[in-house]
């Protein structure tokens, strides 16, 4: 059960499972339907694969906790999985370009270039590029956090509408302000979310010189003058998006669940804490979110 376990949250499947979660959670809040099942299963191995292929990448760095030595001793497993995930992802891109393909070629400018954004940004951030002389943006470390933000936001907002718009051969009744608060939302939390995990890697990063957040500010100054005005403005983008959409009291209460625990959690941050616990709490936090979006539309609603 403890191998099962850690499968399930170091083999990245738990992130794999949230990124879908937040993209049906998407489509509800704006009101508009759910997107068809080959998009969901893209999603899933696309964001499984990424993160993956980091850790994997990673083994042979001197690093000693605890999801590294996982790596290391399932390294055969782990590989033959993404070789598994790569095919399973190249099938369903296929798919999808072919089954949307004269749809794809009206796209504006604009709507292609979201498409390859995120992707760019994301492979930049893992991946340095000697050709054109940049250097990966994790070796940024006080930018990280927004960077994942931004990413997320655009992997688990943007596309779910894109897609949405082209099966059902309309690009124009998405509503542009709800998606765009939503949009920030995301890349708030998202953002809080990375400035803890950058609080666990404080030694790591301090021992490496990497100018995160936390090195640069301290831990007890980044929890004050970084976390606190992150969770004020995630709190204030939330109301706003609330009023936006008219949610009632029940469905405001339970969306924010979440923020409630995103306190909880930054007030635990002096305690030290396994790799395990911040992936399942942490992460757990964005699941959660998702779960909470989803119930506040489906059950509840107007």
């Amino acid at each position: 059960m403890k191998n099962l376990t850690r499968w399930f949250f170091y083999g990245n499947f738990f992130l794999g499972i949230y990124a879908v979660l937040l993209c049906i959670e998407t489509n509800l809040l704006v009101d508009v339907s759910v997107n068809k099942v080959p998009f969901y299963l893209f999603i899933f191995f696309c964001t499984c694969i990424y993160y993956t292929r980091i850790y994997v990448r990673s083994v042979g760095a001197k690093n000693y906790n605890e999801r590294t030595l996982w790596y290391r001793s399932n390294l055969l497993q782990i590989k033959r999985t993404l070789y598994f995930f790569k095919i399973s992802a190249v099938l369903l891109a296929v798919f999808l370009i072919a089954t949307n393909f004269h749809f794809l070629i009206l796209l504006s400018p604009l709507q292609l270039a979201f498409i390859f954004l995120f992707p760019l940004i994301a492979a930049w951030y893992t991946f340095s590029s000697p050709f054109l002389g940049l250097k990966k943006i994790r070796q940024t470390g006080w930018i990280k956090p927004f960077i994942v933000g931004f990413t997320w936001a655009g992997w688990v907002t943007v596309y779910p509408l894109l897609l949405f718009q082209l099966q059902n051969e309309n690009r124009d009744n998405i509503p542009i302000l709800p998606s765009l608060l939503l949009f920030v939302l995301n890349f708030l939390l998202f953002s809080t979310n990375a400035v803890i995990f950058d609080i666990k890697d404080y030694r790591n990063d301090f021992l490496h010189r990497l100018k995160t957040l936390p090195v640069i500010f301290g831990i007890r100054n980044t929890f004050r003058f970084v976390l606190v005005p992150l969770i004020i403005l995630n709190l204030t983008v939330f109301f706003i998006f609330r009023w936006q959409q008219h949610f009632s009291v029940c469905q405001t209460l339970i969306l924010l669940i979440p923020y409630l625990f995103l306190v909880i959690i930054t007030m635990q941050y002096r305690k030290q804490r396994s790799v395990l616990y911040y992936l399942v709490v942490v992460d757990g936090l964005v699941f959660v979110k998702a779960l909470c979006g989803i119930t506040s539309i489906l059950l509840l609603k107007k």
